[in-house]
């Protein structure tokens, strides 16, 4: 495991686990449960709009108690919108934290950058720790970050894609840019993508499709588990360069000589 003192902080407290689960898209209740718990995580993201309080599977009644809920606004196309369901998401679970998502395209569901700072900025003026889903576009990340963000939130492909990668080039430039916490959020695919982001130095990874419609949801868990310790471990082990060439592991000293 990886040790208390290497845990992702967040408004003041430690969690252990750098993987952040979403909660939809799972067969079932019982899977979803058994997946969590798998996966390790501490920390589960919601989104308020798809909530049925009335159910008797209300999500805020099973989980409650064991993770910390992460409110999101999926499904919001205005910034009149996700205000109201983030105003909404503080009133029904007490907490401050909010993922602010603001999508500009039905096809793609890629953010609306525009809005996207602007209602940013106005939900941390009132009190929002905002985490925000957002574009690989490093300049956007930072101008995020510039207006209070406790995170900025890249995707590396379209949500649900499962494409992994497409930007790496941006994805070390955001990290280089931005001191607050960068998640990964959107577009994993395979546990090998998960690693790959944590070996950048990313702070955590969120994902739901890559876990939720897998063949074996709890399984896949996991992996994703060990995919994200393993790439948090060879980030903070100190990964070698790349070399054109090849690079002797053994010294020729004192070798035999032909004759």
């Amino acid at each position: 495991m990886i040790k208390d003192k290497d845990g992702l902080v967040l408004e003041n407290k430690v969690y252990k686990s750098r993987l952040i689960m979403g909660t939809s898209l799972f067969p079932n209740h019982k899977i979803l449960e058994k997946s969590l718990t798998e996966s390790g995580t501490e920390i589960i993201t919601v989104a308020i709009r798809r909530v049925d309080l009335n159910s008797k599977f209300n999500i805020f009644e099973l989980l409650k108690d064991k993770f910390t809920f992460l409110p999101n606004t999926a499904g919001c196309y205005s910034s009149k919108e996700a205000i109201l369901t983030a105003e909404l998401a503080r009133e029904l679970l007490e907490t401050n934290l909010l993922k602010l998502e603001l999508i500009a395209d039905e096809k793609t569901l890629l953010p609306d950058s525009v809005e996207l700072i602007d209602t940013a900025r106005y939900l941390v003026k009132n009190d929002f720790k905002v985490l925000a889903y957002c574009s690989d576009d490093p300049v956007i990340c930072k101008k995020l970050e510039d207006v209070g963000c406790t995170a900025v939130m890249p995707l590396i492909s379209p949500i649900g894609s499962g494409l992994g990668i497409r930007n790496e080039h941006n994805l070390n430039l955001i990290r280089e840019f931005c001191k607050c916490l960068v998640i990964v959020d959107a577009g994993i695919g395979r546990p090998s993508d998960a690693t790959k982001v944590m070996e950048l130095g990313f702070d955590a990874v969120l994902l739901n499709s890559a876990v939720a419609r897998s063949m074996d949801p709890v399984k896949m868990s996991k992996a994703m588990k060990l995919a994200v310790q393993a790439g948090r471990y060879g980030y903070t082990a100190g990964i070698i360069e790349k070399n054109r060439y090849a690079k002797r592991s053994t010294e020729f000293i004192g070798k035999i000589s032909n004759f």
